[in-house]
């Protein structure tokens, strides 16, 4: 004995509105086209060739110190270091800080250095 398929339920989106029929639950994927030549003939995207080229790579925990025209200087990640230069500013070492917070709280805990003294004419 064959069994009958069950209807599909039904869906009462509030009591005030009248309750929704749903269709068939099974979805057939429409028909797709296939892909055109250009699409065909790219290259799939790989890890090494992203991280190779004519640019070196920018560290993203490596920090360039930078003195401003009036002296003062300031750290800066070394993405920013072309910025800096097109200021102005003076480049000074770069070094690598894996975790900027402890880095800056270590800073912070130390004494000011004395400021410098001016040249005068």
């Amino acid at each position: 004995m064959s069994e009958a398929k069950a209807p599909p339920p039904v869906v009462d989106p509030s009591p005030a509105q009248a309750p929704i029929q749903l269709g068939s639950t099974d979805y057939v994927f429409p028909p797709a086209a296939a892909s055109p030549p250009e699409v065909l003939e790219l290259k799939p995207n790989k890890y090494a060739d992203a991280t190779a080229g004519p640019d070196a790579q920018v560290s993203s925990t490596g920090y360039t110190t930078w003195t401003k025209p009036d002296g003062s200087t300031f750290i800066a990640p070394v993405a920013n270091d072309e910025t800096y230069q097109r200021k102005g500013f003076s480049k000074g070492s770069t070094q690598d800080i894996p975790d900027l917070v402890a880095y800056l709280a270590d800073n912070a805990a130390k004494e000011p250095a004395a400021p410098k003294a001016s040249k005068s004419s």
